[in-house]
């Protein structure tokens, strides 16, 4: 099962990391991977491994160590001011890829590893091992707010227009632009327009997780959860008309079973699928074509159904979301809603 493999590889890809991490880190892992999916895992691997090789690279008390000879005696040496330069050095410009330029980590990105970092010394801290948690002694950044980025009404239907005509696309681009591809895609841009599903979702959905009797998808959620996405009529009608007219088109083999094929048969890649949305984009909205990608189609959902709806609590389940407060960074960016109602205070 794809859900199974990508669970399983991530899984795979932590443990290699934790392999060459002192044994403490090692002791914390297994105790937290009951209950953490393997991705979150593989997370925590990649950043701690970062933040002990930035001590044994910066640090002069780690410098003449190796990374499984930290023991968690010399994590109880360090204070809040180590972990502040850890913080400033993944602030400051660097070549973090060979085929790209300077970058610095985004506060968002920089929260992520204070979280991993806290994760790892209240463990240490809870089993006696260290007196305090630097980390709490650092105050955390402040993240800006971003523009939410989403379609109009008439940008959704623009969209969905090209995809299945091709009208704006390239010369050739329209080389590949065949019947099989136009009822796929289309049906892609729909179900993420009118269901807000994740990409890996999407890209996720077996031929058995589809219901067309109860309207329904079967997703497999992000911590694990599995859940059921509701279709409109014309969401059903596309999808039905992709599985039926347009999937065998691509000649799959028998025990295939992706909902959604590449030109070889096999399940679509999520890189595929964001490579699509951009394309289609710059044929219809060009001027959003470098913000919108399926995430932001998500994102559309999420602002059409507060719009329509003004419920939260209702949007939180649509979305699939654990916590409410994920919902309520849409609810700020309804301007349509908000300027509906600026002249209710007047007498």
């Amino acid at each position: 099962m794809y859900k199974e493999d990508r669970e399983n590889e991530a899984r795979f890809k932590a443990e290699a990391i934790n392999k060459d991490m002192p044994r403490f880190v090692r002791s914390f892992f297994m105790s937290e991977e009951n209950h953490l999916s393997g991705m979150t895992l593989y997370s925590y691997a990649s950043q701690l491994h970062t933040f002990f090789d930035f001590l044994l690279e910066n640090n002069p008390y780690f410098s003449k160590k190796g990374l499984k000879e930290i023991t968690v005696e010399d994590m109880g040496e360090l204070s809040d001011e180590d972990i502040a330069e850890f913080l400033h050095d993944l602030r400051m410009p660097k070549k973090r890829n060979s085929n790209s330029g300077l970058s610095v980590c985004s506060e968002t990105t920089i929260m992520h590893y204070m979280v991993s970092l806290n994760r790892l010394f209240s463990y240490l801290t809870a089993h006696g091992y260290i007196s305090t948690n630097p980390v709490e002694m650092i105050k955390r950044g402040r993240v800006k707010k971003k523009e939410i980025i989403y379609l109009e009404k008439d940008e959704k239907q623009d969209l969905i227009n090209t995809v299945s005509t091709g009208l704006g696309l390239t010369r050739n681009q329209l080389k590949f632009h065949d019947i099989k591809a136009s009822k796929r895609d289309t049906a892609i841009c729909t179900i993420f327009l009118d269901t807000g599903i994740r990409v890996s979702e999407l890209v996720g959905m077996n031929l058995n997780d589809v219901n067309f009797s109860k309207h329904g998808i079967s997703v497999h959620r992000k911590g694990g959860n599995f859940d059921t996405v509701y279709m409109s009529d014309n969401a059903e009608k596309v999808l039905a008309d992709y599985i039926e007219n347009g999937r065998e088109l691509y000649n799959p083999p028998k025990n295939e079973p992706a909902v959604f094929l590449n030109r070889s048969g096999q399940r679509i890649s999520v890189r595929s699928v964001e490579k699509l949305v951009k394309k289609y984009m710059y044929g219809c909205v060009p001027d959003k074509a470098d913000r919108i990608t399926p995430h932001k189609l998500r994102t559309t959902f999420a602002e059409t159904m507060l719009m329509k709806t003004g419920d939260v609590e209702k949007v939180q389940k649509l979305m699939g979301h654990s916590s409410i407060s994920s919902t309520m960074h849409y609810v700020t960016s309804t301007e349509a809603s908000i300027e509906a109602v600026r002249n209710l205070s007047q007498d």
